[in-house]
């Protein structure tokens, strides 16, 4: 049998892992993807205004410019 001296003992922490520079880099790119999805469905919501507000009539061409114009009143806006 052991002395008390040799025997050892076991203590737990509650320390958490340091994050991996990898998981960094990937809640980066997480991050900047939500923001492209916020972004893109801004645009589609204001493209849709503006097709709306002419009345959904026009062709493809229509389509393109009421998207091209949302984008271009987002980075307006976030300048």
């Amino acid at each position: 049998m052991p002395s008390k001296n040799s025997e050892t003992s076991t203590i737990k922490t509650n320390t958490q892992p340091s994050r991996s520079k990898k998981h960094t880099l990937a809640s980066k790119a997480s991050g900047t993807k939500n923001r492209d999805d916020d972004r893109h469905k801004m645009i589609a919501s204001t493209a849709y205004f503006r097709a709306e507000k002419r009345g959904f009539k026009g062709n493809g061409a229509d389509t393109m410019q009421d998207w091209l114009e949302a984008e271009v009143e987002m980075e307006i806006g976030h300048k």
